[in-house]
């Protein structure tokens, strides 16, 4: 072997070792999660590796999906092809703990996520939920990540919780919407957290009673977001605007691939403007 090659391949080892490690969080925000789908593409079009996945509700089901395919452009066909045939997944009605029982979510989760547990997915993955009882924050590192996801994305009210060992989980985005601080503890050296909750979603000054009531829930969330994201664990936040879709008539406007794909866009956009700083930081 030739000492050209030797000191090639001692360098490439060298600089693999030396590269820092990117810890990627995604955050809740029902169907604003489809913009996590964008981030990632941007990530990787712009070849930037991530070493640590970490998610929250929808964060944790987008989060979850690609930490164990590696595979983006299954991830947006999975959910952009045929997506309105998944409204019937909500067609699961619970008199106890929520109008949706979950089973058939369930049932589709299992399907997807091929029985998959935390040490068979190819990146690094951790995923948050609620406990009801205690109101802490529960982590999911080990296990079924089908069962992870559902619990991360049990919106109360909406899905019923889940029960797990002595807990009862719901949505993750209630203790950690964009939770950073798990790739930390996992040991990522520069964190980048996806908030999907933006600002402009506040615009408006009219108001009905039901909208009063979900204001008030985007209210909480974004003001929990916003407290995430100024931890000193979050090194680059990405904010994608979501606010022109607030007005999306319909729940079933959400699972059509032409708003799914805007909303992919929308991600994707606001990823592309933080690559240089994110570049910056990797000393690129």
């Amino acid at each position: 072997m030739s000492f050209c090659y030797t000191n090639k391949v001692f360098l490439f080892m060298k600089n693999k070792q030396m590269r820092k490690k990117i810890g990627l969080a995604l955050g809740s925000g029902a169907w604003r999660g489809f913009a996590h789908i964008g981030v990632l593409k941007s990530l990787l079009k712009h070849e930037i590796e991530i070493d640590f996945l970490s998610g929250s509700s929808m964060g944790a089901l987008i989060a979850a999906y690609y930490a164990i395919f590696q595979d983006i452009d299954k991830l947006e066909k999975d959910f952009t092809i045929n997506s309105r045939e998944k409204m019937p997944l909500f067609f699961d009605f619970s008199f106890t703990g929520g109008f949706i029982g979950g089973n058939k979510f369930a049932k589709y989760l299992d399907k997807i996520f091929l029985k998959y547990q935390f040490k068979d997915s190819l990146i690094p993955l951790q995923i948050i939920a609620t406990d009801l009882l205690s109101g802490q924050p529960f982590v999911f590192s080990e296990g079924d990540i089908a069962q992870a996801v559902r619990a991360s994305i049990s919106v109360p009210l909406v899905f019923k919780p889940v029960k797990y060992k002595d807990k009862l989980l719901i949505d993750g985005g209630l203790s950690s919407p964009v939770p950073g601080d798990l790739l930390k503890k996992m040991g990522a050296d520069l964190i980048i957290g996806v908030n999907v909750y933006h600002e402009n979603e506040f615009i408006k000054r009219k108001f009905t009673m039901p909208k009063v009531v979900m204001r008030s829930t985007r209210i909480v969330l974004h003001n929990l977001a916003s407290n995430a994201i100024k931890s000193k664990d979050i090194d680059i936040v990405i904010e994608p605007d979501l606010s022109a879709f607030i007005s999306t008539s319909g729940l079933s406007k959400y699972f059509t691939k032409e708003v799914i794909l805007k909303i992919i866009k929308a991600g994707e956009e606001a990823a592309d403007e933080k690559i240089l700083e994110i570049k910056a930081l990797l000393n690129r």
